[in-house]
């Protein structure tokens, strides 16, 4: 959530166990490996190398909230990701 201006906005609308989408973004200047989920964050380029040839491959994801915890002014969702078969 880190890269997304006005996340501050979108906080009430996240809920513990809401769905997110993934859309790739290989022409990002950051990290050609870049998915992010419904433009409230980026998975982590840790942890997206697998998801991101998955999709490259056709393949679709999804995400659920599990977590949403305020850090500060900073917002930390914990996900999890689903490949949709």
């Amino acid at each position: 959530t880190s890269h997304v201006e006005g996340i501050e906005a979108l906080e009430s609308q996240l809920r513990e166990g809401e769905r997110l989408a993934f859309f790739r973004e290989p022409d990002n200047p950051h990290d050609s490996q870049a998915m992010s989920g419904q433009m409230v964050g980026y998975v982590p380029r840790r942890d997206n190398v697998v998801f991101a040839r998955l999709m490259d491959a056709g393949k679709q994801l999804f995400g659920t909230i599990t977590k949403k915890e305020k850090k500060g002014n900073w917002l930390s969702l914990s996900i999890q990701i689903f490949l949709h078969e």
